[in-house]
């Protein structure tokens, strides 16, 4: 794993990311709050609490993300990437089958 991502998972574990929350603790800020919903703006809010950003569907497109990469991962180790078949992957949700668009 890149070092930049065991960091971020590292910090992300101990609330030690620069959210607008851990700012205003460490004095770099004098307001906590999210830009887009104005509640308080702590690591957790950032990755799965914010209600707009859950509606505008920014954390479909994450978890999306997250699974393209695991796709790609899993494809280059089997040693069978295929370029023009990572631009649309195919997963099964729990209501069905959802296809995503890569780009």
């Amino acid at each position: 794993m890149a070092p930049l991502r065991i960091s971020f998972l590292i910090r992300s574990v101990y609330d030690i990311l620069r959210s607008n929350a851990n700012l205003v603790r460490w004095r770099k800020k004098d307001d906590p709050t999210c830009p887009l919903c104005q509640g308080r703006q702590t690591t957790e809010h950032v990755r799965s609490s914010c209600e707009v950003a859950l509606s505008q569907g920014r954390y479909t497109w994450r978890h999306n993300r997250v699974l393209q990469e695991l796709a790609s991962v899993i494809s280059a180790t089997e040693g069978e990437i295929h370029p023009s078949s990572m631009s649309s992957t195919v997963f099964t949700t729990e209501g069905g089958v959802k296809k995503w668009h890569g780009g």
